[in-house]
């Protein structure tokens, strides 16, 4: 759409309102501005805008609004950035406005205005800096020598009435612009030469930043010199970043700047201050993320001897400044955190360079190597809790993942048992350090947490336990006699100091962290730990300490399996949980124990059940705590004799049927009802999952009936009336479905009895509404049961169900309504593609019409959301790799393989989210591999119409698409 002409007052009226306005006027006026801002009438009045003195406008706005305004002055400042940045707009987006015979004047035209505005404002300044800068990339053939042009007018001071620092701050401002505009520039021209033509000035650039730094060295900073210095190192960044450079090219740069480094933080150290200031800690961050920029380059492996030059400088100037401050509080915590930065990234990405070292016994690089670990190992160990008394430790965690994985990829097998054996000392070290670094703050330090602080340090333990696995990766066993020994430290040091509990919890979880590796047959230490824990005094220490006791319980379930005798004792500290502020541990202790034990705790089973029960019964265990226990009451119950069961459903599961009764009864959708319907249902749900008395699924008691279908035989009716009357409730209903999926999928056949009156619920189910849970229910059954001669025709009237029911709701949709229903299209073609992959035999069924569930799979791929895009794709990938087995289904792709090659390309072509894209190769490869010829002829009708699937490409661009695709 054409703007008409554009009226400059009213222009920089809309800009002053823009700026000063109100969220709803602004969103407004930025519609307008954007858009006058893409005319072409912005050439001209951008310059218009930025004329200086410009305050008559708002003289006369201010007697219409004189609330909005207070400074003229500002005002102007306002109107004059816009024309700045819609100049560098115009010179980013819309270069191909420019007539050559115009771009000399134009670029006369951006150096005057700089020059006027030398003086400021600095941020109109900044952006006609950039408008240069974008000037510069697209004119690099025209003005090849643009750059030397530009540092040698800004660098002697060519410009007259405008100070030295001001000119060097142009120059760097133009400078630092090249590079990021060649990325977002829009032109004709490929990236990868533009980039190649800047790179020939990489040179140019490193050196004259250098000698500007270097003439700095000798004087005294103030602010303006602070700036200017900051500006020439982020170039330093910025070029090697964007453009890249030889690091054999950059050894002089990175001395440079390990010399700012050093005089950036000694003067404070020295005269007693002890803080660095703002200015000093940005440099000296700036420098030190220079020169990670530098060693991370992507071709800087090649350069092996220069890497280990520059990793060995950078050891002999910082090394003094992490000694100095390897403490807990220390003022300079931000400088520790880049040089530590520098080094893990340096190391990080030479690593393959140093164990070469070892392997080969190269005494240089191993010394560089041992200098470089220690540091590493220092900063994983620095003195205080992370992340409120140290903040560099985490950086440490990824180098050790790193180390042991270059490790054991090395392809040479000498090679890598000799690295392996060299850091098996390191790892062990490792170890001990990481324990320290878990522990948690104590009563004292705790009040100084906030709860963002506890959230990281929580991250942080997480890390911690990851990095404990890659420990055991390198020194197997022996890691348990290393947490071991502190163990015993950590108990002796609770001897002598009744309240230092924290040493022992972090030992207790670090045991905790490793469990998964040790099975049965481990015989030392791990019994070691079963007595301490069952020992501890939990009463007068911190309930924090039961909490990783209960936890490590848990892990250590499938060694307690082939261990029996410390059974008796795990269940008395996690019955001693379940009454304890750690009841969430408890629970899932037990639950592990349950799962894994199940066989094991048939002794203790129904003492063990009373104490479950006691606890539900008390009422003070979160909700979600007692439906996880009742996953564990219901492996419990499972134990016990078959006369004893009811007895305990009565006590423990009767509850929740009268209250899902009574809420039905009183017809109230009110929130509180609404919590406790799902809450139950959840109870009810996890006992369905675990509740099963036939322990051994090869040895059956045909006369055993299971008691989760007598529970269900009398609690069916309920069912029904949850679904009748939470109908519009989601959550409730899928509460209701899980219930009765878990009861399906742990019983299995043994459900059988009970198929005819779940198929009724779901039936009743989708007459009321359609929905992702009943859908997903339906599934379950029909893969489960379809099988089965005596069920099939009753899976094949559900599966009919199932179908037509869903087309009703996707029938009453209005067509730009679909995303409403998105999330039941995704569930019913996910599940009908389980279907078919499960139970290929549901395909012999004619009476499915299966052209409507082609068409809607097609629409489903044209959604918006992710979902239902996957799902359309897998069920039409799927249809159509078996529909060659049934001549129906071969009929249907026959007459609808033109329009599903159309919808492809449509959604391929601009429909649907990139990211989604590359999914529906599995379609084409489908009907390429099944109806080839077919596929040639559909592909090449569908692409030969004009403007389709997009005006944006050529017939030639079409062409050769269909080519590559068919070939």
């Amino acid at each position: 759409m054409e703007l008409e002409p554009i009226d400059i007052a009213r222009l920089e009226e809309a800009v002053v309102l823009f700026y000063r306005s109100t969220s709803q006027e602004q969103a407004i006026t930025h519609e307008w501005l954007t858009k006058a801002e893409a005319s072409p009438q912005a050439w001209q009045f951008s310059w218009q805008l930025m004329q200086l003195g410009k305050v008559r406008v708002y003289l006369e706005i201010n007697r219409n609004f004189p609330f909005l305004f207070n400074n003229a002055n500002t005002q102007s400042q306002e109107v004059q950035f816009f024309g700045a940045i819609t100049l560098h707009s115009k010179l980013m987006k819309y270069w191909n406005e420019v007539p050559p015979e115009n771009r000399e004047e134009l670029k006369q035209k951006i150096l005057e205005t700089i020059v006027q505005f030398a003086a400021g404002p600095k941020l109109v300044l900044n952006r006609l800096c950039l408008a240069l800068s974008a000037y510069i990339v697209h004119m690099l053939e025209d003005w090849p020598c643009a750059i030397e042009e530009v540092i040698e007018t800004f660098q002697n001071q060519r410009i007259p009435n405008v100070s030295a620092e001001v000119q060097r701050w142009i120059m760097l401002e133009v400078l630092l612009g090249i590079p990021e505009e060649a990325q977002v520039i829009h032109t004709s021209v490929k990236r990868v030469t533009l980039r190649g033509e800047i790179g020939k000035r990489v040179q140019l650039v490193l050196q004259t930043v250098e000698s500007y730094l270097k003439q700095q060295m000798s004087h005294e900073w103030d602010s303006e010199a602070y700036a200017n210095m900051l500006r020439a190192v982020k170039c330093v960044s910025v070029w090697i970043r964007n453009i890249g450079y030889s690091i054999e090219g950059c050894v002089s740069i990175c001395g440079v700047l390990l010399e700012m480094v050093n005089k950036c933080y000694w003067p404070c150290i020295r005269s007693g201050v002890g803080c660095m200031s703002s200015d000093e800690n940005e440099l000296a961050e700036t420098c030190l993320k220079a020169m990670v920029s530098i060693i991370v380059q992507p071709d800087c492996h090649n350069y092996p001897k220069t890497a280990a030059v520059l990793i060995k400088m950078f050891l002999d100037s910082l090394c003094d400044i992490t000694q100095v401050e390897w403490k807990r509080d220390n003022d300079n915590e931000d400088i520790i955190v880049h040089i530590y930065m520098l080094f893990v990234s340096a190391v990080e990405r030479h690593s393959a360079l140093f164990l070469s070292g070892i392997t080969a016994t190269d005494p240089e690089l191993n010394a560089i190597w041992s200098r470089m670990v220690h540091e590493i190992l220092q900063c994983t160990d620095k003195p205080g809790i992370y992340p409120v008394e140290e903040s560099c430790s985490t950086m440490a965690l990824a180098f050790w993942y790193m180390l042991q994985g270059d490790v054991f990829a090395m392809p040479i097998e000498e090679d890598k048992l000799k690295c392996w054996e060299h850091i098996k000392p390191l790892y062990a070290h490792l170890t001990t350090v990481l324990v320290r670094k878990s522990e948690q703050p104590d009563e004292s330090s705790i009040d100084k947490w906030n709860s963002d602080d506890l959230e990281c340090f929580r991250c942080y333990r997480q890390d911690i336990s990851d990095t404990f696995m890659y420990c055991y990766d390198v020194l197997h066993d022996y890691i348990l006699e290393i947490l071991a020994a502190m163990l015993d430290e950590a108990i002796a040091e609770l001897h002598s100091h009744p309240t230092h509990w924290t040493k022992l919890e972090a030992c207790i979880y670090s045991f905790q962290s490793v469990a998964e590796h040790f099975g049965g047959e481990e015989s030392r230490q791990i019994p070691k730990l079963m007595r301490v824990l069952s020992e501890i005094p939990y009463d007068k220490l911190n309930d924090k300490l039961l909490g990783t006791a209960l936890e490590t319980v848990g892990s250590y379930c499938s060694w307690l399996m082939e261990n029996p005798t410390y059974i008796p004792p795990a269940i008395d500290l996690l019955v001693r949980g379940l009454n304890s502020t750690m009841s969430a541990q408890a629970t899932l202790g037990l639950k592990e124990l349950c799962r894994d034990c199940q066989l094991q705790l048939k002794p203790y089973a129904e003492p063990l059940l009373n104490a479950c029960q006691a606890t539900l019964g008390s009422g003070r265990m979160k909700n979600s705590d007692s439906v996880r226990l009742m996953f564990s009451i219901g492996k419990l119950m499972s134990l016990l004799p078959q006369e004893k069961i009811p007895v305990y459903l009565d006590i423990i599961v009767s509850p929740c049927f009268e209250e899902l009764q009574t809420i039905c009864q009183a017809g109230a959708t009110t929130p509180a009802a609404r919590i406790r319907t799902i809450f139950c249902l959840n109870m009810i749900s996890t006992l369905f999952s675990s509740l099963n008395t036939d322990l051994d699924e090869e040895v059956k008691d045909l006369h055993n009936v299971q008691p989760v279908l007598l529970v269900m035989q009398k609690t069916m009716p309920i069912f029904r009336l949850i679904a009748e009357l939470w109908v519009e409730e989601i959550e409730v209903l899928e509460a209701a479905c899980s219930a009765l999926k878990h009861a399906i999928v742990n019983l299995r056949s043994s459900f059988r009895p009970m198929l005819q009156d779940l198929c009724y619920f779901i039936v009743a189910s989708f007459q009321t509404r359609c929905c992702a849970p009943t859908l997903d229910i339906s599934k379950t059954a029909i893969v489960i049961f379809y099988k089965e001669e005596s069920c099939r025709q009753l899976m094949q009237q559900l599966l009919l169900e199932f179908v037509s029911h869903s087309f009703k709701l996707f029938e009453t949709t209005p067509q730009q309504n679909f995303s409403n229903v998105s999330d039941t299209m995704e569930m019913f073609f996910a599940c009908l593609t389980q279907i078919i992959k499960k139970v290929p035999q549901v395909l012999e069924d004619k009476s499915i019409a299966y052209d409507r569930l082609i068409y809607y799979a097609q629409h489903s791929m044209t959604l918006p959301e992710n979902g239902p895009i996957r799902a359309g794709i897998q069920f039409i990938t799927h249809f159509v790799m078996q529909s060659r087995n049934q001549p129906h289904m071969t009929a249907v792709i026959l007459a609808n393989g033109e329009q599903i090659m159309r919808t492809i390309m449509i959604c391929v072509g601009y429909m649907t989210p990139r990211q989604q894209v590359d999914k529906f190769a599995d379609v084409i490869l489908a009907i390429n591999k099944k109806y080839p010829a077919e596929m040639a002829v559909w592909l090449r009708n569908v692409m030969a119409v004009p403007n389709f699937p997009t005006e944006l490409i050529s017939d030639a661009e079409k062409s050769r698409y269909v080519s590559l695709i068919i070939k």
